[in-house]
């Protein structure tokens, strides 16, 4: 039992966080969704707990067949979370109705969470019975928590997709099932899972197409999809445009003229400006139209790598001149350290989420116009 209650705790965690990350796409960013989240999830792990008899003893085949459940319905939630749209009959790029937010939350959580409840209760059990403490038997989840979020950090520093997380995470569980179903005598029962397990290795090796197809049920000219640290980063290609969604919310698309209005009634407030500024959004043709003035200087801070790299394979910018640098680093804290620039163009999205509205606030503000040059011009 100890070994089922590390991974329990492991599951735990590690789903927990593809289940969030699914969420914060479906609702567009938004941070708030995750105290709803957690409520759910704490509500559906304290039913789980708290369920059945105080005098029922789980056997190891009820053991098994938790870890086998909550394998399958991992899986199932990630395949729920990205079509709700579809089959709530609402469109893609709206917010859904709020009851409708509050029903798909209590469906994708509620019972994930519900079953993760469950298995450490009965995992727990049968762990005291042998002379064990409840205390240690919580230390060992505990563990495979803390290992849990550990390798979910190191998945999100190494971008792998989200969807092959939980293909490996439901591996994991439904590995856990058939090590507990060795001493269960009907074959069938084992036969099944070792089935499921089977059917698992081509849907790792073909994980990133299927990827792929789920993510075109929300963009239909989908080029391509990356999961990064700061969100998903979609790209959909009809024509010669090009559109960048951030977590499914639209950022930029290359056919508006927003750039140009931008960039030229920005720099047409300055005499002679001759260096520039750009905390985010350079790639939407900000730098494109800033080529065409002769400047000595455009700094480009952006703190997505990975969006870096997807942008240069789909939109045009001209690197060829020497004046242009670009910067990986936190637009508020490259500027504290900066020196002072003749414009500063602020190309972040609208303040619609903690990512972004740190960009539209009082402070952030003041630290623009400290760095200003004399009669320097800030625009965002």
């Amino acid at each position: 039992m100890s070994f089922y209650l590390l991974i329990v705790g492991f599951v735990s965690i590690l789903g927990q966080v593809i289940i969030l990350r699914e969420l914060n796409v479906s609702f567009y960013g938004i941070e708030l969704i995750y105290i709803l989240s957690f409520g759910f999830w704490l509500f559906g792990t304290s039913i789980g707990a708290i369920t059945g008899r105080r005098s029922f003893t789980p056997t190891q085949k009820q053991i098994s067949l938790l870890a086998f459940l909550w394998g399958v319905l991992l899986l199932l939630d990630v395949f729920f979370i990205r079509s709700v749209r579809y089959i709530t009959g609402h469109v893609s790029g709206v917010f859904l109705p709020f009851e409708i937010q509050i029903i798909a939350l209590a469906v994708s959580l509620i019972p994930v969470s519900f079953l993760l409840g469950l298995m450490f209760q009965w995992a727990a059990k049968i762990y005291i019975e042998k002379n064990k403490t409840l205390a240690k038997a919580y230390a060992i989840e505990s563990l495979g928590g803390v290992f849990g979020g550990f390798i979910s950090t190191l998945t999100l520093k190494f971008g792998m997709q989200n969807f092959t997380i939980a293909v490996i995470c439901t591996i994991i569980s439904l590995g856990l099932a058939y090590l507990y179903s060795s001493d269960i005598k009907r074959n069938y029962y084992k036969n099944i899972i070792l089935i499921c397990l089977i059917l698992m290795v081509p849907l790792l090796l073909f994980s990133s197409l299927l990827d792929n197809k789920m993510s075109k049920i929300n963009h239909p000219d989908l080029a391509e999809v990356k999961d990064t640290p700061y969100g998903r980063i979609s790209i959909s290609s009809l024509g010669n445009q090009i559109s960048v969604f951030e977590n499914d919310a639209l950022s930029y698309e290359t056919e508006s003229t927003a750039p140009e209005e931008f960039v030229q009634l920005s720099l047409l407030q300055h005499k002679n400006p001759k260096t520039v500024l750009i905390l985010g959004g350079g790639f939407e043709g900000i730098i494109n139209e800033l080529n065409k003035y002769k400047l000595e200087k455009i700094i480009y801070v952006e703190f997505n790598k990975d969006l870096i790299k997807l942008l240069k394979k789909y939109l045009p910018v001209s690197f060829g001149k020497n004046n242009l640098k670009i910067i990986i680093n936190d637009p508020r804290k490259y500027l504290k350290n900066s020196s002072k620039f003749d414009v500063i163009l602020i190309g972040m999205p609208e303040p619609s989420s903690g990512q972004t509205n740190r960009f539209y606030t009082k402070e952030f503000f003041e630290l623009c116009s400290k760095h200003l040059s004399n009669k320097g011009i800030l625009s965002f």
